[in-house]
């Protein structure tokens, strides 16, 4: 089974969840409801595209920006450090074959 890479951080009074490896992401008013929504977006994400098996693999090798990365290792560098904040790493679990 992958992983897939993700973080939530606070941004202009939001929480914003963002799954690097699909290029997805949800905004809430809690971190908690920010990861939830993600976590419904990317079951309802890997239901699409494997109903689409022409478009699959596209589908499922999709990257985030150069931007997105960039924050991930901004915020895992914080994380290490123990610098207190409003973000996270996190892993979803992916059980989908293309």
């Amino acid at each position: 089974m992958k992983t897939l890479r993700c973080m939530a951080y606070q941004q202009n009074g939001v929480y914003v969840a963002a799954c690097l490896d699909l290029s997805l992401a949800a905004q809430a008013d809690t971190m908690q409801d920010a990861v939830k929504k993600l976590d419904e977006q990317i079951k309802d994400f890997f239901t699409e595209a494997l109903s689409e098996p022409e478009y699959a693999k596209q589908l499922l090798s999709r990257k985030a920006p150069l931007s997105m990365w960039l924050k991930y290792w901004v915020i895992a560098f914080q994380v290490f450090v123990r610098k207190r904040g409003e973000a996270k790493l996190f892993a979803e679990p992916c059980d989908a074959h293309a």
